[in-house]
């Protein structure tokens, strides 16, 4: 009995810690440096340029992998039709906007539509020179879907890149069990600054939203399409590794109760660890 008990706690230890271990954070400061509104106007330029932007990106670093090594120096991963690895959230001006991961499917038509790329760059190249660290992340979400007669579609792509030609602030493509080549070390942390001096150091990106309206009766569309493009004064990675994963822990501990009650029931007696837990539920 104590070790299906020392077994069940494991398991709910695990479970919490597994979801969480092969996160990566990579939060970013900045400020908007150009405003482009094709159609619509979605952002003024005027009130926009100039103003702060911040926020992460979350990355399942289970679901980046499986990339392929272009050169020694050079890796890339065009994730299309497949789950993806990445969501966005970010903040300019004071209103928010994400990317999520939960629309890569589209169930309109019955695939995935992901879309995300990522690289990765460092060492030395076939001359033996210097490649600057780098690395960029291109998130993206698409959605479609009819109502009121109405055909709707949007949408949003979010990407940045950092380059440092003077610091080595990312490690070495390392080999992965179960990957057949070399593979980014995702899981590194690092502050990356930029001063905004010809320092050698480079980082900044876009985000473009599309959003579009067919009227179907009459098969005219009304669209905004829109461009943000920031630099960079900071990025930093961080590990996710204290997020608890809720329902798999309930899940566990309710199962974990009920046995013990069912336990308690067929010896007729009450069962001292039972009675300890239900201190703390």
């Amino acid at each position: 009995m104590s070790k299906l008990i020392a077994l069940i706690c494991a398991t709910v230890i695990t479970a919490s810690f597994s979801v969480s271990a092969a996160l990566m954070k990579f939060s970013f400061e900045g400020h908007i440096t150009d405003v482009e509104n094709t159609n619509d106007v979605y952002w003024d330029p005027i009130s926009t340029l100039g103003v702060s932007i911040s926020g992460y990106m979350i990355m399942d670093t289970e679901l980046a992998l499986g990339g392929r090594e272009e050169a020694s120096y050079y890796w890339w991963h065009n994730i299309d039709s497949d789950p993806g690895a990445l969501s966005t959230y970010f903040e300019v001006g004071g209103d928010t906007y994400s990317l999520s991961s939960e629309y890569d499917y589209s169930a309109m038509y019955d695939s995935y539509f992901t879309d995300e790329f990522l690289e990765y760059g460092g060492g030395i190249d076939e001359s033996g020179l210097p490649i600057p660290d780098n690395m960029g992340l291109r998130d993206t979400e698409q959605q479609e879907y009819i109502t009121d007669n109405t055909e709707v579609f949007s949408d949003k792509r979010f990407a940045f890149g950092i380059s440092d030609t003077n610091s080595n602030f990312l490690t070495d493509f390392r080999p992965v069990p179960g990957q057949s080549e070399p593979q980014p070390d995702w899981l590194q942390e690092y502050v990356w600054t930029n001063d905004g001096t010809d320092n050698g150091r480079s980082g900044g990106g876009s985000y473009r939203y599309y959003y579009a309206t067919t009227d179907l009766a009459t098969n005219s569309t009304a669209a905004i399409d829109s461009t943000l493009r920031f630099r960079f004064s900071k990025v930093s990675a961080q590990r996710i590794i204290d997020v608890p994963a809720p329902a798999t822990f309930w899940l566990i501990l309710f199962a974990f109760i009920g046995f013990i009650a069912r336990s308690s029931l067929h010896n007729r007696r009450p069962h001292a660890l039972a009675s300890q837990l239900s201190k703390y539920i």
